[in-house]
């Protein structure tokens, strides 16, 4: 009995650990295209109209650094954002914005990417720098979203059972949408656009809805990496949770069955 409590007591850690599940998959095309859109879509919109700004397209290791900081369930900014390679294997310098909502069916990446752009009502690009942001208000999202020069993008959703950390629903099971972003933006003193006509400063760049597009910084790239403060590196995950749980009560279950079989009559037959 004694080494079954010590299984039961084991695999309730276990299941501790595993404390957050992906809401959608970073590879699926659709949560893609869909996180991509929302962000053209803003951009192209921008007003007053922007001279030049760069079509947005997916990163995976951006994608990646998200999912990676997701898993916290914490609503607050990566720590590791001013750390030079420990966000992404080749950009040195990357933004973020961050969602959170309870339950789980209030997320849609629609809503979230909205509910950043919507911070446009704070914003007056044309009152005096640094001071663009209404007092009191917040609206660094919506800047980072239409930032220019900013021409990645990587986001990942992640459902969080036990709550999410440093918000009022954080023991009511809710949903983190993380998306960095590469450049960063949000430079202090900045616009995070030139006006005038849109596409008038693309030069050889292809204009498509209002933004420049380059191929060869549209391309996609795929990188074999991870940042090692991914919990997931530490942790273990639902699979592997169910094998080691498998194995466990196996141990005393042989245990058992050959025990039985030493109390009983032998049922091998020999010469």
């Amino acid at each position: 009995m004694s080494d079954f409590i010590q299984v039961l007591i084991f695999v309730t850690v276990l299941l501790k650990v595993v404390s957050s599940e992906p809401f959608f998959d970073i590879k699926d095309p659709t949560f893609i295209e869909e996180c991509v859109r929302e962000h053209n879509m803003y951009r192209t919109n921008v007003n007053p109209p922007a001279s030049y700004m760069r079509y947005m397209t997916w990163d995976e290791g951006l994608a990646v650094t998200a999912r990676a900081w997701a898993r916290f369930c914490t609503f607050k900014h990566n720590i590791y954002l001013r750390e030079v390679r420990r966000m992404h294997p080749t950009f040195t310098s990357v933004g973020e914005n961050i969602w959170a909502g309870h339950p789980y069916t209030s997320f849609t990446v629609k809503s979230a990417v909205k509910l950043w752009a919507d911070e446009v009502e704070h914003y007056d690009y044309y009152a005096p720098k640094p001071n663009q942001c209404k007092k009191g208000e917040v609206c660094g999202h919506y800047t980072q979203v239409v930032w220019a020069d900013t021409y990645k993008v990587g986001c990942a959703a992640q459902a969080c059972p036990n709550g999410v950390a440093e918000t009022r629903f954080s023991t009511k099971p809710g949903v983190i949408f993380v998306c960095n972003y590469a450049t960063a933006g949000n430079y202090r003193g900045v616009d995070p656009y030139r006006t005038g006509p849109s596409c008038s400063s693309c030069g050889p760049e292809k204009c498509e809805n209002k933004l420049c597009r380059n191929s060869t910084r549209d391309a996609l790239q795929s990188y074999n990496w991870t940042p090692d403060w991914d919990p997931a590196l530490s942790s273990c995950g639902t699979f592997c949770v169910t094998v080691v749980i498998t194995r466990l009560i196996s141990v005393p279950l042989i245990f058992i069955c050959v025990y039985c079989l030493q109390r009983s009559h032998n049922p091998f037959a020999y010469e």
